[in-house]
């Protein structure tokens, strides 16, 4: 019995020591895996980041892009509004060439009364002439403006009596919807 005794008591310190030992291996496996873990984690982690900055160098390439097109683009609408307006002037130009004489004739006379001269504008069309005149003085810079309905062969005066005093160097400028303009000069 003194062996048995001696087995069955050797045989729980057996045990013991082996508990003891799977206790470290278990710790040593948890802690490889934790590190290994970790490891995988800080690898994404910086795959991760290599794709955030990838990605926003790319959001900022798109975006230099973009900017670049949007220039393009006001350029483009510059150069069509500039061309648009070449034609708009363009048109003009042909629709005032294209437009008859204004049947007006202007002359210039001493006044008879006061000082400075008297405009006379004629109509020697076989119709009634609606026209706006505008005078300018380009010593003074002023200006003022005139609305007449003149009858076939009739005339009207532009003068002291009408509250400009006509000098020498101003500017009459005769227009009606239809016909080109006149500018006459007062000598």
């Amino acid at each position: 019995m003194d062996e048995c005794e001696s087995t069955i008591a050797i045989a729980p310190a057996s045990d013991a020591s082996l508990a003891a030992r799977r206790r470290p291996v278990g710790l040593i496996i948890a802690l490889v895996l934790t590190v290994a873990a970790a490891a995988t984690a800080g690898v994404y982690a910086q795959r991760l980041l290599r794709q955030r900055d990838f990605l926003q160098a790319r959001l900022a390439l798109t975006e230099r892009k973009l900017l670049d097109l949007r220039e393009q683009l006001t350029r483009s609408e510059v150069a069509v509004q500039e061309q648009q307006a070449a034609l708009d002037t363009r048109d003009a130009a042909l629709a005032a060439a294209t437009q008859p004489d204004l049947p007006v004739r202007v002359s210039f006379r001493p006044a008879w009364m006061g000082q400075g001269m008297v405009a006379t504008l004629r109509n020697v069309s076989p119709r009634t002439i609606s026209l706006r005149v505008e005078v300018r003085d380009p010593n003074v810079h002023k200006s003022k403006s005139f609305a007449f309905d003149i009858d076939p062969g009739a005339s009207a005066d532009i003068g002291h009596a009408q509250g400009w005093l006509v000098t020498s160097g101003q500017s009459l400028r005769v227009a009606a919807t239809g016909y080109k303009s006149v500018t006459a000069f007062a000598p």
